[in-house]
């Protein structure tokens, strides 16, 4: 059985996972201690978090610099708040949808 290598991600791709990462942490760590489970807790927060930060903040500073990294790194905000809002509309869509089908159902059981 031949092993197949897994492929190689691109920069970019590798800093945008760095970055939602770091905007994850918080809810990560809030979601261990609800869960009860402290020692994951902790490790995320003091050994992972610090790591994944550096990380970023290095990936930050190779491809953010000079004026055209400032753009860059303006055109990757927009488009990550673009579609960001358009997720979001789509699961409020569904929501809704959801709701007005519940309601449907609970009429033509009267």
């Amino acid at each position: 059985m031949a092993k197949t290598k897994k492929p190689k991600i691109s920069p970019e791709e590798r800093h945008r996972q760095l970055q939602d990462q770091v905007q994850a942490l918080p809810y990560v760590i809030a979601d261990f201690e609800a869960k009860g489970q402290k020692r994951k807790a902790f490790m995320v927060k003091y050994v992972a978090g610090p790591i994944i930060r550096m990380m970023k903040r290095l990936m930050d500073r190779q491809r953010y610099k000079g004026t055209e990294g400032q753009k860059l790194k303006q055109a990757e905000q927009m488009k990550r708040h673009l579609e960001m809002r358009r997720k979001q509309v789509e699961f409020m869509q569904g929501e809704m949808a959801r709701q007005q089908k519940k309601a449907q159902k609970r009429n033509k059981a009267r």
